[in-house]
């Protein structure tokens, strides 16, 4: 199912998981209807300018791989086990067994793997938290507070224990050692912010659950001071030159680079442009020989330089350009997968295989020409004259995906085993939407009916967008519906609603 969510006041984002196939390729064909008010002039936007208000990203999932997953040593996936592997081997041998990059990948997808596990216990420590209070028992939660406290610690003394090794094997500037550090300085903030996060969400039953608690806040003061003790730039506790802001920056860099194994950059391909050229050639010729067919029809009639003449050969230049965006209509209406505005691929960067290819059109319409199911999920219940009211403007956005399948005999992920899902990313930029909005602050007057006064309020002007999304998949059964909607004005979005999915 796709999810709808604010990136920032002037971007939505939505995001898509798609599972790698294993054995064959499948499809999936997406469609973004999104609804906008007639009075924001959406319609006057060229489409190959709001074309390019669709940003595109692709990534390979976050490994989905326990803590307890991480310590058990016959599992091929863990990076931990990898890691220890790598460094024996380094510490018996003299030099690493496999490329320096492979190693700072382990560190990398073991700094993931720390991320996803944190921000899984966070949410666990929050749910047990709530039945804690409902049912009264305190005892499944202490014991995950518990587990989780001991297995940190744990990862913590094993991570630092080969780093420390490696420092009287390796010079200060080797790329090995400083992605260890690197990795030791990202999983300290996780944990960090995390166990802080944890402890928050168990204070209101400090009292029920012992010294738990404590635990957790022991872990992230240690790790704040752990870092300070480092030199880390991402610790500003009792360290002058660290501010705010090179903290901030610090811990952006961190994230990014730990996540810089996941990234996957499009590949756009130039047949649309190549098939929009034909076209327009196509045109031209066509418009050429109806202008010369005319032309003679014309000398043949009429005199040269005449009234009758020169109305002809004007009608054959006017229906000119009227031929080339009627051909490139019925050719999206007729072919719509072979037709398309914008063709672009992942590809793996360790293999140079394709993994997935999109094909992307977009049309603007109104909402009397969508189809009929997606009408009736965007039909306003709440207004019965929303047919008396200006018909809205429609943005049609569609994108056909294509997951390639694995070639034979060739293990393409065998470099990052725990792949096993692509995360697909549409950044949607709204500026355009905001231009034709009125001031956002407007007067609303309560009355109190017990009184005989009013309060004068400022009540900001919104405005509502509806989103449809729709995923369809006919050789899997897919089609699956989800609706929401987006309350902003003139400064950018406010709040997003999910008014509808079909998974609910």
């Amino acid at each position: 199912m796709i999810d709808l969510r604010k990136h920032s006041s002037r971007h939505l984002e939505t995001k898509l998981i798609l599972p790698i196939p294993e054995s064959r390729g499948y499809t999936r064909d997406i469609h973004y209807y999104i609804f906008s008010p007639a009075q924001l002039h959406l319609a006057v936007i060229p489409e190959h300018d709001m074309l390019r208000k669709f940003q595109s990203h692709g990534r390979y999932s976050s490994p989905e791989i326990t803590l307890d997953e991480l310590f058990e040593p016959s599992n091929a996936l863990s990076p931990l086990v990898t890691l220890r592997r790598y460094v024996e081997r380094r510490l018996q041998s003299g030099s690493f067994d496999v490329s320096e990059m492979i190693v700072i990948h382990e560190l990398q997808a073991l700094a993931n793997s720390v991320r996803h596990d944190c921000r899984v216990e966070v949410q666990d420590c929050k749910e047990l938290v709530e039945d804690s209070r409902k049912t009264g028992r305190y005892e499944d939660l202490i014991q995950s507070i518990d587990e989780w406290c001991v297995l940190i610690r744990k990862l913590l003394d094993e991570l630092r224990d080969m780093m420390d090794r490696l420092k009287d094997k390796l010079p200060a500037d080797n790329r090995v050692l400083s992605a260890f550090s690197w990795a030791d300085e990202t999983i300290s903030i996780l944990i960090e912010h995390d166990s802080l996060d944890m402890y928050l969400a168990a204070e209101p039953l400090f009292g029920k659950l012992g010294s738990s608690p404590s635990r957790l806040l022991k872990i992230s003061r240690s790790e704040a001071n752990y870092r300070m003790e480092k030199g880390y730039l991402s610790s500003a506790a009792g360290n002058v030159r660290n501010t705010s802001e090179t903290v901030a920056y610090r811990q952006g860099v961190l994230k990014k680079w730990s996540q810089s194994v996941l990234y996957l950059t499009p590949q756009y391909s130039r047949w649309p442009k190549r098939i929009g050229g034909i076209l327009a050639g196509a045109a031209a010729a066509i418009a050429m020989t109806f202008a010369t067919i005319a032309s003679i029809f014309a000398e043949t009639w009429f005199l040269k330089n005449s009234l009758q003449w020169a109305l002809i050969v004007i009608i054959a230049y006017v229906f000119k350009d009227r031929i080339k965006e009627g051909l490139r209509a019925f050719f999206n209406k007729v072919l719509p997968k072979m037709m398309a505005d914008e063709i672009f691929s992942f590809v793996s960067p360790r293999t140079g295989r394709k993994i997935c290819t999109n094909k992307v059109m977009i049309d603007m319409t109104d909402a009397k020409n969508v189809p009929s199911k997606i009408a009736e999920l965007r039909r306003d219940r709440e207004n019965l004259f929303q047919d008396m009211l200006p018909t809205e403007d429609v943005l049609h956005y569609t994108r056909y995906i294509f997951m390639h399948k694995p070639k034979k005999n060739k293990n393409d992920f065998a470099l990052l085993p725990w792949i096993n899902n692509l995360t697909l990313i549409t950044r949607i930029r709204i500026d355009d939407w905001l231009k034709e909005m009125d001031d956002p602050k407007d007067i609303v007057y309560r009355i109190d009916p017990n009184a005989d006064e009013f309060d004068q309020m400022d009540s900001e002007r919104v405005y509502h967008l509806h989103m449809v999304i729709e995923e369809y998949s006919k050789e899997e059964g897919i089609d699956d519906l989800s609706h929401y909607r987006i309350i902003l004005n003139k400064t950018g979005i406010i709040r997003i609603e999910k008014l509808y999915s079909s998974d609910d």
